[in-house]
């Protein structure tokens, strides 16, 4: 019996260290119609063994360990952004690139999202791994 809750154990751990995208994922590829979201996860102490999801208006679209980073196209609007326990609504224009930081905080969850300027998210990237 203990082999089992070992197991089952084990397997609860392992699926909470995966990342990559879900079947969520927006599948739209570029195109100037779309708005394009870069989302960026620091590569930090804290939290470095278990992967975030991101979610994109309610839904899990991605998940991410420190140091990686996912872009993604979705229709230009009102869109809700975040990872469990934060979140933002951002108007997305159409055609425009957008960027986001998954940063450390002092709440209970140790995590928040931000939005953040094109020039410091192109050299948080630079250290970082994109999800394919």
């Amino acid at each position: 019996m203990k082999r089992y809750v070992f197991l089952i154990m084990l397997v609860f751990l392992l699926a909470a260290c995966t990342s990559g995208k879900t079947e969520f994922f927006p599948s739209q590829g570029y195109s100037a119609d779309v708005a394009e979201v870069t989302i960026i996860r620091k590569k930090r102490m804290i939290g470095l063994g278990f992967a975030i999801k991101v979610i994109l208006n309610g839904e899990v679209i991605a998940r991410l360990k420190a140091g990686q980073y996912v872009t993604f196209f979705t229709d230009p609007g009102v869109r809700t952004i975040g990872i469990p326990n934060s979140n933002i609504t951002a108007a997305l224009e159409r055609g425009g690139k957008h960027f986001f930081v998954i940063k450390t905080d002092s709440s209970q969850f140790g995590f928040e999202i931000e939005r953040i300027s094109a020039r410091k998210a192109g050299s948080w990237m630079a250290e970082s791994k994109q999800i394919e």
